[in-house]
C-alpha cells in the first residue's frame, strides 16, 4: 500500500523535473531577461506560485536549470583514453539536448544572470573537470576543453554553419577529438 506522502513526494519530484526541463528550453530560447516565471509555469503545466516555492525566484530557477543541464560527472565517467572521442560523440548527438551555451550566452546581457552563469560554469564544469584532469595547469586545461566544447556545440548544433559537408564535419570532429585528448593526456606536462 502506497501512502499519501509517497505519492505527493513522487509528484513533487516529477513536477520539479518538468519545471527544470521547461526552464532550460525557455531560458535557451528567450534568454534570462525575456523568460518569465508565468511562461515557464504554464509550459510546465503548473502554477507560478509552485515554481517560486520550489526555486525561490527567477534567479534561483535559472541557477537550478543551468546546474541540471551540465552533466560533467557523466562526461568524466568514461575512459580517460577515449575522452576526446566520447565527448565529441556526446556533443554532436542530435538526441542530446545541449542547452548551456545558449543559456549562458543569452544570460550575458543581464548582470545577475551573467554572474549566476559564471558561477555555475565554474562550479559545475571547470572545477569538476579540473579535478578529474589533475596534474599541471588542470584548471587551464579544463577551461580550454570547456571553451572548445562550447564552440563545437554552438557552431555545429545551435548555429549550424551551412552547408557543412560530411568531409568537413569529419575533419572538424577529428580535430576536436585530438585537441581535447591532447589536453587530457598532458597532465603533468603542462598545457603548452
Amino acid at each position: 500500500m502506497i501512502d499519501e506522502e509517497t505519492v505527493r513526494r513522487r509528484d513533487a519530484d516529477a513536477t520539479k523535473a518538468r519545471i527544470l526541463s521547461v526552464a532550460q528550453v525557455v531560458f535557451s530560447e528567450l534568454g534570462y531577461s525575456h523568460a518569465g516565471i508565468r511562461e515557464i509555469a504554464t509550459r510546465a503545466g503548473t502554477s507560478s506560485t509552485l515554481v517560486l516555492r520550489y526555486y525561490g525566484s527567477k534567479a534561483g530557477l535559472f541557477r537550478a536549470a543551468l546546474e541540471a543541464s551540465m552533466p560533467v560527472a557523466a562526461a568524466i565517467a568514461g575512459k580517460r583514453e577515449t575522452f576526446g572521442a566520447d565527448l565529441a560523440r556526446a556533443l554532436l548527438d542530435p538526441e542530446n539536448a545541449i542547452r548551456p551555451p545558449l543559456m549562458i550566452a543569452l544570460a550575458s546581457g543581464d548582470p545577475e544572470a551573467a554572474a549566476i552563469a559564471a558561477s555555475v560554469f565554474e562550479e559545475k564544469s571547470v572545477r569538476g573537470l579540473a579535478n578529474w584532469l589533475g596534474g599541471e595547469e588542470a584548471r587551464a586545461r579544463a577551461l580550454q576543453i570547456a571553451m572548445i566544447s562550447t564552440g563545437l556545440v554552438f557552431y555545429l548544433r545551435q548555429l549550424p554553419i551551412d552547408p557543412f559537408s560530411d568531409i568537413e564535419l569529419d575533419g572538424v570532429t577529428a580535430w576536436f577529438e585530438k585537441v581535447v585528448q591532447d589536453l587530457v593526456d598532458s597532465a603533468g606536462h603542462g598545457a603548452g
